[in-house]
């Protein structure tokens, strides 16, 4: 269950700050799994470009503290124009998308 569905995509997201574009285009953020603890911050954004990460565009802010977690959390959520992450602290996740 915790491993990226057979005919999805993913992308890794791990440590550091970095705003990353994950796609430009329609998608399906599928799930998101986390594989372990951490400490930071995971914010989602609606965005085709990596200066699309405003408040208007965020659907989800993940804030996970270095305690026990589930280890993955179901999105199952189209987005109309991409998927772009802003990463803050030491996150080690993995976003799962079509």
């Amino acid at each position: 269950m915790n491993d990226p569905n057979s005919g999805f995509a993913y992308a890794k997201v791990s440590g550091g700050t970095s705003i990353t574009l994950v796609t430009d285009r329609t998608t399906y953020l599928k799930r998101v799994i986390v594989p372990g603890t951490y400490v930071g911050t995971l914010a989602l954004y609606d965005s085709a470009t990596l200066a699309g990460t405003t408040a208007g565009n965020n659907f989800a802010t993940l804030g996970l503290p270095a305690l026990n977690h589930p280890r993955h959390i179901d999105f199952d959520v189209r987005l109309r124009n991409g998927l772009v992450y802003d990463a803050t602290g030491t996150p080690l996740v993995t976003l799962v998308y079509n």
